[in-house]
């Protein structure tokens, strides 16, 4: 039997679709753009309590590339969530997810819906990998390459007066490399356990546990036709 618990998550660990928003930064090759561009679920991940909005009022020194290309990650970031959230490929097949969970998950507080919206994302994130649209490799190049002392220069602007707790959470995340366990239908499925349980004290039997697996398992078979239609979507409307 797989050990559901073999991964090891950062602490807090919530928003999970990093890779998804690597693929839209990637053209621009910048390794602060790709930083900015999973920096917002970084900071809520490290600290719910941090509901910044730097793309609205923050002003960057107009000669600090580094800190412009953070930002313009970041604004990035909240333009692909604002689409992605209302396209029609998420409503349809988060849809379709909640409903193969559904029988699954029947006792409260869990709830199928919740983990079909985060189950899709991971979903997505999962078949970028198996169809190397994203190379985990040059995500965590990326993100390895920034200097600890820039980010922490770009929460001090948001109003951080010490970042330092947040830049050991960054060093802890790339060093788990824990995204590219996502290949695996077991870590999604272990992922959602892990993430569940901080929103409802919860964790799956181990009959949700299996029978979940196997609905990720056919959900990844059936969307592996077409799940780069989100990512095409998004580009349209972007």
């Amino acid at each position: 039997m797989i050990n559901r618990f073999s991964l090891s998550y950062p602490f807090n660990q919530k928003h999970l679709n990093f890779l998804s928003h690597f693929y839209f930064a990637r053209p621009i090759n910048n390794p602060y753009y790709s930083l900015g561009a999973i920096l917002p679920d970084l900071c809520r991940n490290h600290n719910k309590s941090w509901k910044f909005h730097p793309e609205k009022s923050m002003a960057i020194p107009s000669d600090d590339p580094h800190l412009t290309a953070l930002l313009e990650g970041w604004q990035l970031h909240i333009q692909v969530d604002k689409i992605f959230h209302s396209s029609p490929p998420f409503f349809t097949h988060s849809a379709t997810l909640r409903r193969r969970l559904a029988p699954i998950f029947t006792r409260l507080p869990i709830r199928p819906f919740f983990l079909a919206h985060i189950g899709y994302e991971l979903s997505l994130d999962s078949l970028l990998i198996q169809n190397n649209v994203v190379d985990t490799a040059l995500f965590y190049h990326h993100i390895t390459n920034c200097d600890p002392l820039v980010t922490q220069n770009f929460l001090k602007n948001m109003g951080i007066t010490n970042p330092a707790p947040f830049s050991r959470y960054l060093r802890s995340f790339i060093d788990n490399r824990y995204l590219e366990g996502y290949i695996d239908t077991s870590n999604i499925v272990a992922s959602l356990d892990h993430i569940g349980k901080r929103v409802w004290q919860e964790r799956f039997n181990e009959r949700e546990y299996d029978d979940a697996k196997v609905v990720f398992q056919d959900f990844l078979s059936d969307l592996q036709q077409n799940f780069m239609e989100v990512f095409e979507y998004i580009e349209k409307n972007s």
